[in-house]
């Protein structure tokens, strides 16, 4: 299991996503920016997709 806080990439926000999958998370953070950040599909840059992969981490 795969866990991601928005407030890892800059953001002053709580949202916390868990997923088993990097894929799935990204797939809900895309979501969450879109709905709670007004960020549209071209603000997810490769480089900022990356940056959420390297912020997530393994829980149990």
């Amino acid at each position: 299991m795969l866990s991601f806080k928005c407030r890892d990439v800059g953001f002053d926000c709580d949202y916390i996503v868990k997923a088993d999958k990097d894929s799935e998370i990204i797939e809900k953070v895309m979501e969450h920016g879109k709905k709670d950040h007004n960020l549209n599909k071209e603000d997810f840059t490769p480089s900022l997709v990356e940056l959420i992969r390297g912020k997530m981490q393994a829980v149990e």
